[in-house]
């Protein structure tokens, strides 16, 4: 309840934010391939959708603030492999509401951005050798992330862009085997995603 108490307020303030003066919007839409550091699987192997929109404000003629409002599948995959008894098929699907602030520099034709993200869950799946796996309440509500990215105007209102977002804190309540260290002492999991889209300002 308090996500979707969230969710809509985000959006009623990113509407108003984009039609004030000095502001612009627009839209994003993508794939992101993501995973999961500290499950035990290794590489970009799941792949998801990134859809949303922004609105921004230029700061400077060439610096912006922008904030996002998105909704992002991120998780972790691993296919059968014939050749390797031992393999499991395995999916993981975690989806977010994800809420970027970004500080952006323009260098035309190429625009930079760096910030953070809150990343709100939405929902999960997970299953093992094409079977339901049902897991408790260990996925924590809410995380932070770092954000990279940069864009390339292909035009005045259209760019790609390329970004990755890394978590700050566990994705996980507890802790299991396999699992890994990142800013702090404490062993977890930790979602990596590269996001590859498309951008449209109005």
């Amino acid at each position: 309840m308090k996500n979707i108490l969230l969710l809509s307020f985000s959006i009623l303030i990113l509407s108003h934010l984009s039609f004030a003066q000095n502001f612009k919007g627009g839209v994003n839409a993508g794939l992101a391939i993501s995973q999961i550091a500290g499950d035990g699987l290794s590489g970009y192997n799941k792949a998801g959708i990134h859809t949303g929109f922004f609105v921004n404000y230029l700061v400077k003629p060439n610096v912006a603030v922008q904030m996002e409002l998105a909704y992002i599948q991120k998780g972790s995959a691993q296919s059968e492999n014939p050749d390797n008894p031992q393999g499991f098929q395995f999916l993981r699907r975690l989806n977010y509401i994800e809420l970027p602030l970004l500080l952006q520099y323009q260098l035309k034709p190429l625009l930079l951005e760096v910030g953070v993200s809150a990343d709100f869950l939405a929902g999960t799946y997970e299953e093992i050798n094409y079977q339901f796996n049902e897991q408790p309440d260990v996925w924590r509500k809410s995380t932070l992330n770092t954000v990279l990215g940069v864009k390339y105007m292909i035009g005045n209102n259209l760019m790609i862009n390329i970004r990755t977002t890394n978590s700050i804190n566990s994705i996980r309540k507890n802790t299991v085997p396999l699992n890994v260290r990142r800013y702090t002492k404490t062993y977890g999991e930790y979602n990596d995603v590269i996001t590859f889209g498309l951008s449209y300002q109005f």
